[in-house]
């Protein structure tokens, strides 16, 4: 009887993620992936269960290879805007690596759109929480620390970083120009520095003193 085909578990796991990070969740089979992968159908669900089990999977990888560089210009202690300032050029870098498919595995998924009905929905919205969440600990740190008005609703703030992240995703997978992008990333600096000193649609609801 012949032995199963021995591999490599994190990097048959890392071709399926830029396969599903290209085609989507939908627009990926598993012919798709046995071919990308380069092993059987067999040997995919034993060592990972289904094509959904085996998506779960990809983006786990994706959060701990990917995404981690993202979550780490946040988490470095840097000066807010600058590690603002970090996080997007880490993106852009990303944007414009030859080696990597376009945009984001998280967008690309996510624009098949079914707002948490399923597993996969839920997990998705998952790591778009957990995105906000990482933006939200480092605003408020900041704002306690005086360096953004006591003003500012810094949850809203963190939701535009995290809603600005995946336009600029979806911005990329259209246009091969970098410097349009960056151009982006300029006016959006632009709109946190007014929301970080109290002003700007994130902080409409927010009380202001009489004399204002």
């Amino acid at each position: 009887m012949a032995r199963p085909k021995e591999f490599d578990r994190e990097k048959v796991l890392d071709r399926a993620t830029r396969l599903f990070w290209e085609r989507g969740f939908g627009g990926t089979s598993i012919s798709d992936l046995e071919a990308a992968m380069g092993i059987g159908r067999t040997s995919i669900y034993a060592a990972f269960g289904a094509k959904e089990d085996l998506f779960m999977a990809a983006i786990d990888h994706y959060d701990a290879t990917y995404s981690i560089k993202l979550r780490n210009a946040l988490n470095a202690g840097l000066p807010v805007r600058q590690a603002i300032e970090r996080y997007f050029e880490e993106l852009m870098i990303a944007f414009g690596d030859p080696d990597l498919p376009l945009g984001c595995l998280v967008t690309n998924v996510a624009v098949e759109g079914d707002r948490g009905t399923t597993r996969m929905g839920r997990r998705i919205a998952a790591s778009i929480t957990r995105a906000e969440d990482t933006f939200y600990r480092m605003l408020r740190q900041a704002q306690v620390e005086g360096a953004i008005d006591s003003r500012a609703d810094v949850r809203a703030i963190g939701r535009f970083l995290v809603a600005s992240t995946h336009g600029l995703s979806a911005l990329a997978k259209a246009n091969s120009d970098i410097n349009a992008l960056r151009d982006v990333v300029a006016v959006i600096m632009a709109s946190v520095d007014t929301m970080f000193a109290g002003g700007g649609a994130a902080n409409a609801n927010k009380p202001r003193a009489a004399n204002a």
